[in-house]
């Protein structure tokens, strides 16, 4: 996720027909460059390893996402469209070349629903795959190794060596999920152990820092008791030893809020309990963290922004109260009374200059409503927050354009649930999603954007 300045120099090539390989490059506009305008459209695999403009992967959502040091996107499984007869849960591997506009299916089946095998713990094998999931925690290590963790009730970690194409069980639980939680054990805080494991989650905050260590902050599942709710615990994976360390808040489910005094950091404070928050990890190891759901004020969802460093935790900026209502001020322009709407699930972007950016998930806007899908743009550099593009106004259904044209109207429709990468010009890029009031929506995408700060 590291890019450069990108400067306003036309260069749009020829179009392909399920995705582009355009590069459309005028400054703070959208363009369209692959996937359908229509939404639960079937994917089109090609060959398995070789890549192809015709390629793309089918509509889904909550699909686990990677960006490799060369500027590639990896993306696995998420629950969504195969074929016209086969949707549900995926477990199938993609890898996108922002630089040809290409799609590769790297590996998985072509169908849905289909069971995992797990091998032998710690030995990679062509025949291994991981079950179909969704929102599952996922980390790229220093070598460029792909790991992914849990998902709903699944409590297994694993590995995928882009260098071999092979996955690797790494270890947990190798039952099928079923109503019985799989509950975390906690061991000592800040002493490693084999007999460690987090709980069984999804949509928790996942970095990796300068070692190599893999760290995992909250999310919704289960907590030392068994205990589904929402989680405020904090845990760092060594992959060189292969053992969880408890790093610190609660083990148990439910955790209040800290928030200590706004732009200093303290052991004492916490985020709290939540999943579904928008996270960044910059450029000196520090994560970033905003929004999601938790328990503040008796339930809701924030828009408040916090800062992990050297252990601490520092809440930087928006509410202490939940469910608050976005400050949108003049578009482009930074004020420090900017803040964007109580919000879970947006797609999430840190440039090269240490800025964050988001984009949309469900929550609100400007004016009074229910939580619903957004598509604002917003950056947040300085200490301040910038309304940077889209409407400050709910349900927005886009605007696609000609394929991989850019236009300051062109819009992507909103969503949650997507996945986002920054290539190695800096540009952002924007995959799937979904749009409705619950899991059980139907609206998936798989249209492929492009926007260059």
């Amino acid at each position: 996720m590291i890019g450069g300045t990108l400067f306003a120099v036309a260069m749009v090539t020829g179009c392909g027909g399920s995705g582009s390989s355009s590069i459309a490059t005028a400054q703070h506009e959208w363009a369209w460059m692959g996937g359908s305008q229509t939404p639960n459209q079937p994917g089109n695999y090609g060959t398995q390893g070789q890549p192809s403009t015709q390629n793309i992967p089918g509509a889904r959502f909550g699909s686990a996402c990677w960006t490799d040091a060369q500027g590639n996107f990896w993306l696995f499984g998420g629950t969504g469209v195969v074929s016209q007869q086969s949707n549900g849960s995926l477990n199938d591997l993609w890898k996108y070349d922002s630089s040809n506009g290409q799609w590769t299916w790297v590996s998985g089946p072509q169908q849905a629903n289909v069971q995992p095998v797990y091998g032998t713990k710690g030995i990679a094998s062509a025949s291994n795959l991981p079950a179909g999931r969704i929102l599952a925690q996922s980390w790229i290590d220093l070598q460029g190794n792909l790991w992914l963790f849990s998902g709903g009730l699944f409590s297994d970690l694993w590995k995928f060596s882009p260098s071999t194409g092979e996955w690797a069980f790494m270890g947990g639980d190798t039952n099928l999920p079923t109503n019985a939680p799989n509950k975390g054990v906690y061991g000592t805080l800040g002493q490693p152990s084999p007999s460690n494991w987090p709980g069984a989650r999804s949509q928790a905050a996942t970095w990796t820092d300068a070692q190599g260590n893999l760290w995992m902050y909250g999310g919704g599942g289960h907590d030392s008791q068994g205990i589904g709710g929402l989680l405020g615990d904090l845990w760092k994976y060594t992959p060189s030893i292969g053992e969880w360390t408890w790093m610190g808040g609660s083990p148990i489910q439910g955790a209040p809020v800290v928030y200590g005094q706004k732009g200093v950091a303290s052991a004492s404070n916490t985020p709290g309990a939540r999943d579904g928050s928008l996270y960044w990890s910059d450029g000196n190891r520090e994560v970033w963290l905003f929004g999601g759901g938790d328990t503040a004020g008796g339930g809701g969802t924030g828009n408040d922004l916090w800062k992990y460093s050297n252990g601490e935790w520092t809440w930087i900026a928006g509410s202490e109260q939940p469910n608050q209502l976005g400050i949108y001020g003049s578009q482009g322009n930074p004020s420090p009374s900017n803040n964007p709407g109580s919000r879970t699930n947006s797609v999430t972007w840190m440039d090269a200059q240490g800025n964050l950016w988001l984009f949309g998930g469900n929550g609100l806007a400007s004016q009074p409503s229910f939580f619903v899908e957004l598509s604002d743009l917003w950056e947040f550099s300085n200490g301040q927050w910038v309304w940077m593009n889209g409407p400050d106004t709910i349900v927005d259904l886009g605007n696609y354009g000609p394929l991989g044209v850019s236009n300051p109207s062109n819009l992507p429709p909103a969503r949650s649930y997507a996945c986002g990468w920054m290539d190695q010009s800096g540009r952002l890029w924007l995959f799937g999603g979904s749009a409705g009031l619950d899991l059980s929506r139907t609206t998936w995408y798989n249209d492929l954007w492009e926007y260059t700060p």
